[in-house]
C-alpha cells in the first residue's frame, strides 16, 4: 500500500526531529527539507529548518557557561541514545534544571529519549488488558521508602484493574505512568498477569 502525501509528511517531519534529537543536524535538515518539496507552505518543516540553520551557525551566547552546560548534558543524553541507554539518557535530562534549559534541541532530545522508552515500556508490559499484581507482602513495601509516584501507583494495583485503566485513573500521562509500573516490576514489587 502506498504512503500517503500526508503521511510521508509526517513521517519525514518526525525522522528529522528524530536526527535533530541525535546531534545530526544537517541530515535532519535535508530530511525537512524534503517535506518542504511536498509542501512548500510546511510552516513546521520553516521553524524546524531555521532552528536547526541557527545551531548550525549560533550567536554568541550571553551567558557561556550555561550554553556549555546545555551543551554539555545534550551531548552525554545523545551519547547514552545512540548506545541505546534510554533510561541514562532520560536521568541526564531530567537532572538538568535551571533557566536556559530548553529550547527545540532540549525538547527534541527529551521527546526523542521518551519515545525510545515507552517502545521499551510497552514492549515489557506487553497487553495493556493484562494485569499487574502485587508480589511483595505489605509488611515489607512498608520498608520500601518508594518515590510517590511509585507509591501511587502501587496503590491502585488491587489484581484486578487493567494496565489501560490504571493509566487512565492514575491522572499520570501514560508515559509517565508506564515509566513507574515498569520501575516496580523491575523492582520486583509488581508482576503482570493475563
Amino acid at each position: 500500500m502506498a504512503e500517503s502525501r500526508e503521511d510521508r509528511i509526517q513521517r519525514l517531519l518526525s525522522e528529522g526531529l528524530d536526527l535533530y534529537g541525535l546531534g545530526e543536524v544537517s541530515a535532519a535538515i535535508v530530511t525537512w527539507e524534503k517535506v518542504l518539496e511536498l509542501d512548500p507552505s510546511s510552516s513546521e518543516a520553516l521553524d524546524y529548518i531555521r532552528t536547526a540553520d541557527r545551531r548550525q551557525h549560533p550567536r554568541p551566547p550571553r551567558k557561556a557557561n550555561m550554553a556549555g552546560a546545555v551543551a554539555a548534558v545534550l551531548q552525554e543524553a545523545q551519547a547514552l541514545l545512540r548506545q541505546e541507554d534510554f533510561g541514562a539518557a532520560l536521568d541526564v535530562l531530567r537532572s538538568a534544571s535551571g533557566p536556559g534549559f530548553g529550547g527545540i534541541e532540549f525538547e527534541a532530545t527529551l521527546d526523542l529519549t521518551r519515545s525510545r522508552l515507552y517502545a521499551c515500556y510497552t514492549e515489557q508490559v506487553g497487553d495493556l488488558s493484562r494485569i499487574p499484581h502485587v508480589e511483595s507482602s505489605p509488611g515489607s513495601l512498608k520498608q520500601l521508602n518508594l518515590p510517590s509516584d511509585a507509591g501511587f501507583m502501587l496503590s491502585m494495583v488491587d489484581g484486578t484493574t487493567s494496565v489501560a485503566d490504571l493509566i487512565s485513573v492514575s491522572g499520570m500521562d501514560a508515559f509517565e505512568a508506564l515509566h513507574t509500573l515498569s520501575s516496580l516490576m523491575e523492582a520486583g514489587i509488581v508482576e503482570m498477569r493475563d
